[in-house]
């Protein structure tokens, strides 16, 4: 499916119009907190009161008129994100591509509730009838959700590109249907760049560049140089620096994620280089105070931040801020391209109320939602999943392309991607995991103590 350029502007007049400032405040990350993204509480439509099961928060969305069967789909979107998704369900009831008799009623809960009620659901026999999960939980709740590619004409691989295909599928079996990836990448602030005596236009490629840009941008400016989450949370840190272990050829789980193995050379290496940074380097403050960072960029007062695809909205939603984006492939000891990645899926829960017709028409709506909707990478910013989106060129007219999503869909057919720990049990987006690089960045702890810890925090979160 394609756009034309008028529709294209119209959905983005639109859009900007709607996600107004909570677009711009940017909270916590994709898979953690608030983003005003996926995660924040921001603007998505509105939404408040009852989901209609007794479990979710908010107020449906308006279930269409006319519509003899009614798929309930529960979303976590705020923000950007959550204006976009809402003009999805909206274009759905409209066009009805199922059927005139068939509707979806989107319910929206709130990052900090969502995955605790529909954990709920999801052993409680209250579960939606379709729902997003992150790629990263599918193979703790496998055993409770429905196949939805039995009920296609064909195999992901007909609909979706391989490498969304791959995170969706658990034990050979496809456990969602693919929508996007939201990979990290580091954004950055031309202006300091040129300030500092540096290219804008040339970020940096190598790790050499990287350390060179860093301090330079301490020692000529009185900016900050880089930080590895705006946020200073565990879970965003987590990303920089399991990417930059990686690309140093060091591993992080094993290949069922039952056992953590960062504490190699690697892990070591890139700890202590974390630690360096708010220490001898001055790269930036020895702080954890939430939010720092998104607060010293969006102030003009930082040079290089690492955050996901999902941040571009905060990014394009500031007056005459003069922002870049490159590849985050420049680890110390670098060997490999290897960045950090999760992913929303739609899953279909288990549910002995629900009769097989109606599952076959919410994988359906499942599909169109992920493969009819090119303003999801657009206009959400994210890499969607679906063969047809990206063979359309609807992406290339985006004003975001040439900045983030041609080098996020580079990476993606290249494979540099690797996921977040899929943990058989325990939650690998609990802040309390990965914390412990937030101590280590604000020298609340020693690298060694705090790898130690992050070891220790793993190994108690999936029960060994």
């Amino acid at each position: 499916m394609s756009l034309d350029d008028n529709r294209v502007d119209k959905r983005r007049r639109k859009f900007i119009k709607a996600a107004g400032i909570t677009g711009a405040v940017g909270l916590a990350g994709c898979s953690g907190g608030g983003d005003g993204g996926d995660g924040g509480d921001g603007g998505d439509g509105g939404d408040g009161g009852d989901g209609g099961d007794g479990t979710a928060t908010g107020t449906p969305s308006a279930t269409p008129p006319d519509a003899d069967t009614v798929i309930s789909y529960w979303t976590l979107f705020g923000g950007g994100d959550g204006v976009v998704m809402s003009s999805i369900i909206d274009k759905f009831n409209e066009e009805r591509p199922l059927g005139d008799g068939v509707g979806i009623r989107r319910q929206r809960v709130p990052w900090d509730q969502y995955y605790d009620r529909l954990f709920t659901s999801l052993t409680g026999g209250a579960a939606p009838d379709m729902a997003i999960m992150h790629g990263s939980l599918l193979r703790r709740f496998s055993d409770v959700l429905v196949n939805p590619v039995q009920y296609f004409d064909s195999g992901l691989e007909e609909y979706y590109l391989a490498s969304h295909s791959d995170m969706v599928t658990v034990n050979g079996d496809p456990q969602a249907v693919p929508m996007d990836f939201h990979p990290a990448g580091i954004y950055y602030n031309k202006d300091i760049f040129e300030e500092a005596g540096l290219d804008p236009e040339s970020p940096p490629s190598n790790w050499e560049e990287f350390k060179a840009a860093g301090d330079a941008i301490v020692s000529e400016t009185d900016n900050h140089a880089w930080v590895p989450t705006p946020y200073q949370d565990g879970v965003g840190s987590y990303r920089a620096w399991s990417s930059w272990v990686k690309q140093a050829g060091g591993e992080l789980f094993n290949d069922d994620y039952s056992e953590p193995l960062f504490d190699n050379e690697a892990g070591q290496e890139m700890t202590q280089t974390f630690y360096d940074m708010t220490g001898d380097w001055g790269w930036a403050e020895q702080t954890a105070e939430e939010n720092w960072g998104n607060r010293v960029f969006q102030n003009g007062n930082l040079g290089m931040v690492t955050n996901g695809t999902w941040y571009v909205n905060v990014m394009r939603e500031l007056d005459d801020f003069n922002w870049g984006f490159f590849k985050p492939y420049v680890a110390p000891g670098h060997e490999q391209n290897a960045a950090w990645a999760d992913g929303h899926t739609i899953i279909l829960p288990q549910s002995a109320d629900r009769s097989d017709e109606k599952t076959r028409l919410a994988a359906e709506a499942a599909r169109w939602i992920t493969t009819q909707n090119p303003e999801w990478g657009s206009e959400a910013g994210h890499l969607p999943a679906a063969q047809e989106i990206h063979d359309s060129g609807a992406l290339e007219e985006a004003a975001i392309y040439d900045k983030t999503l041609s080098k996020f869909l580079e990476m993606a057919e290249a494979e540099e991607y690797f996921f977040h720990p899929q943990f058989p049990s325990g939650d690998p987006n609990d802040e309390g995991v990965w914390s412990w690089l937030v101590d280590v960045w604000a020298h609340n702890a020693e690298p060694e103590e705090g790898l130690q810890s992050g070891i220790q925090n793993v190994n108690n979160a999936i029960g060994n």
